[in-house]
């Protein structure tokens, strides 16, 4: 499938930022008020942040491949509790994002077998992870073997309040 999975380096930043962004706006401008997704942005695509969370040895970024192009970006913290798990127990997969040209070619399915493995390595119970309640996400992880754990909410400035409902997903690994 040509398929590469490159681990995140401060010479990648800009292409992290820039696929993030589009594959973000791509899905996502509908939760906003006045369709800025600003206040999510800011806090997951600047050089800055990536510094900060690259810092922490908890967290992991990926840039996604097909051939030659980049078509998606990931986020995985090796350990994250959610109840009733803890942190040793559970794998959190905090962001993925592949740009829409490409969904629907087994890229993001090609991603979760790479972050299962991952877990699996750590000696994980559980890979775990956020999705909106509507929309194409939840059927594609559902599809992927998550179950429902329980709703959550987006919790961030002008998401428009109909649209703040989300699903915490699990697997068993």
């Amino acid at each position: 499938m040509d398929i590469s999975i490159i681990a995140l380096t401060p010479e990648l930043f800009d292409v992290y930022c820039e696929i993030g962004i589009r594959s973000y706006k791509q899905y996502y401008l509908h939760l906003w008020k006045e369709k800025d997704p600003a206040p999510y942005l800011n806090s997951s695509f600047t050089p800055g942040i990536l510094n900060q969370e690259m810092a922490h040895p908890n967290n992991e970024h990926f840039i996604v491949y097909h051939r030659e192009s980049p078509v998606g970006v990931f986020k995985v913290m090796l350990h994250s509790e959610i109840l009733p798990y803890t942190s040793k127990e559970a794998f959190l997969l905090e962001k993925l994002y592949i740009l829409r040209e490409y969904s629907g070619k087994g890229i993001g399915t090609e991603v979760l077998s790479f972050v299962e493995n991952k877990a699996k390595a750590l000696k994980k119970e559980i890979l775990w992870l956020d999705t909106m309640k509507k929309g194409p996400a939840l059927k594609f992880y559902l599809k992927n073997g998550f179950k429902i754990l329980r709703e959550g909410v987006l919790d961030f400035p002008n998401v428009l309040q109909n649209e703040q409902q989300m699903l915490i997903l699990y697997k068993t690994i």
